[in-house]
């Protein structure tokens, strides 16, 4: 069924996205690292999962850290163990392989790390997966769902052992996704000639919302397998809203089978919501309510000049350059803003519609 309240984990389960999971394919069996990058709720996770299915895969999903406001290398590696205990009851050999490595000890199917200075090197951690994928003669995805939450680890950097494994680790390819395109290149450093990572080639798979004819065939498809009959009418109020976000498009698609007549306006206030709720923690967690003027302005899309005009009407007081150029840098990096041409451009419909009445 199209509409789902999960990510899906099947090839059949996808509604289009043949190019972006044979473009995934392809780079999981020669690349390095494969980056999976695109606004919320457009099915990063579902490509991913959908077109690794039964590979060799290790996935950590890095949501578990949104709220924080930093982690550390022993919670990250609470994410891996708990991926492991997963794994290790379906593979014998790949738990002998674990407990070789030093800070590891397995028990039957259960794992354990040692923490602080004990704590497993990750570069070992890898070049078990790397021997355990070799001995198969296969390739290990190793999967890091919204990995720009790792820029908050604190006391340790991932960087070093990510170029090793880049460089020396022949059966590990690397996945990362970020909805937060900006922070996420922040975070790996590609283009800075200090990072362990610098000239290093990246795969970039872009992951878009559907044009608006494509959203229609997914929600006339989607109730066509439901045996439910939808007026087209509602379709396309639902197609020029939700604006190709196939998240929403999927909860508009599953409340409407329970009652069309409400299905959309409930679908709308949800999603304004919940936009509504992460734009406010990341102003609250930056401390700067400028960003939620910004944003206002930037709604159906403005240059630098109109935000610089804006702000300076708005506070009664010049905006210095590199104020302006730091907000709308930052939104871009935290992926509440898209930059297209010369326009800065509220991307996600749900966030544009909560704008109109936002209260931080």
């Amino acid at each position: 069924m199209l509409f789902r309240d999960r990510p899906a984990e099947r090839l059949e389960e996808l509604f289009d996205r043949e190019v972006e999971v044979r473009r995934l394919v392809e780079a999981v069996g020669g690349r390095a690292l494969t980056l999976v990058l695109g606004m919320r709720r457009v099915g990063k996770t579902s490509v991913v999962k959908a077109a690794t299915y039964g590979r060799l895969r290790v996935y950590i999903d890095a949501r578990v850290f949104e709220e924080r406001p930093y982690i550390s290398y022993d919670d990250f590696l609470n994410a891996l163990r708990d991926e492991l205990r997963r794994l290790l009851p379906l593979h014998k050999r790949l738990a002998e392989l674990m407990a070789r490595v030093r800070g590891v000890s397995v028990a039957g199917v259960d794992v354990r790390f040692e923490v602080g200075r004990n704590a497993p090197r990750l570069a070992e951690l890898l070049e078990a997966f790397d021997q355990w994928a070799g001995e198969r003669g296969e390739r290990l995805i190793f999967i890091i769902d919204e990995a720009q939450e790792l820029v908050k680890l604190r006391g340790r950097t991932l960087l070093p052992v990510l170029g090793y494994a880049y460089d020396h680790l022949r059966n590990v390819a690397m996945v990362f996704t970020g909805s937060k395109a900006g922070l996420l290149l922040r975070f790996l450093r590609l283009e800075d000639p200090r990072s362990p990572l610098f000239g290093r080639y990246a795969e970039r798979i872009d992951i878009g919302p559907f044009p608006p004819e494509l959203s229609a065939r997914f929600l006339e498809e989607g109730f066509r397998q439901a045996g439910a009959e939808i007026g087209r009418d509602l379709v396309e109020r639902a197609v020029e809203l939700l604006d190709g976000v196939v998240g929403w498009l999927a909860y508009f698609g599953l409340r409407a089978l329970k009652n069309p007549g409400t299905a959309l306006d409930e679908t709308v206030e949800y999603a304004k919501r919940l936009a509504a709720s992460e734009f406010c923690h990341f102003v609250q967690y930056t401390g700067s309510r400028r960003y939620i003027h910004v944003a206002k302005v930037c709604r159906q899309g403005a240059r630098w000049s109109d935000v610089k005009r804006y702000l300076t009407a708005a506070e009664g007081r010049e905006v210095s350059d590199p104020e302006v150029t730091k907000l709308l840098t930052n939104l871009v990096n935290y992926g509440f803003l898209e930059k297209r041409g010369d326009l800065y451009v509220v991307a996600d419909p749900a966030l544009r519609l909560a704008l109109g009445d936002l209260r931080c």
